[in-house]
């Protein structure tokens, strides 16, 4: 089910009785949007802390295994996994004050969920990543490749989220 369809299923019965004061329905139904959105990131945020860990996990097994050379290139995965986590997790969700000049959309606000949506559909590459570093880690070859392989993979990641700013701007122009 659409998350949006979702949310208004679940609305209560006196934000169902006051939906006919003018105003109030749009207001709500972006409000709705707007807690979507902060949903699905955080969700996301979650799958993020949850690789985050598995990259400590295998920090933690180079560590036992000898492989000391590469403890600081796990470390700046796990940085930038993290880094990626808190763009998404504190990304603004679209609010515009209501006198601001600039008004945002329920179009735009939409277009924000899916984008976000789409972003979690991403999350298969970082496990790839992941499972790369892995396999490397027990094989005790590739190391270093399977690393960049997955810093290239975490850098694509927080240049797709960087581009959820231009949804936003495109709501202002």
């Amino acid at each position: 089910m659409d998350p949006i369809e979702q949310a208004k299923s679940e609305r209560g019965l006196i934000e169902k009785g006051v939906s006919w004061i003018p105003g109030y329905k749009g207001y709500k139904e972006k409000e709705m949007r707007r807690a979507v959105d902060k949903q699905v990131r955080d969700a996301l945020a979650k799958k993020l802390d949850a690789r985050a860990r598995r990259l400590t996990a295998l920090q933690q097994k180079l560590l036992t295994s000898g492989g000391l050379q590469w403890m600081d290139d796990i470390e700046k995965l796990v940085a930038r996994l993290q880094t990626v986590r808190d763009k998404i997790k504190t990304a603004s969700y679209g609010y515009a004050p209501f006198f601001d000049v600039t008004k945002v959309k329920e179009d735009d606000l939409d277009r924000m969920i899916q984008f976000d949506q789409e972003l979690g559909e991403q999350m298969s590459a970082v496990d790839a990543a992941i499972a790369g570093v892995e396999v490397a880690i027990k094989a005790n070859e590739g190391i270093g490749d399977e690393i960049e392989a997955a810093d290239e993979t975490l850098v694509a990641l927080g240049e797709t989220f960087n581009r959820r700013e231009a949804v936003i701007k495109g709501a202002a122009e």
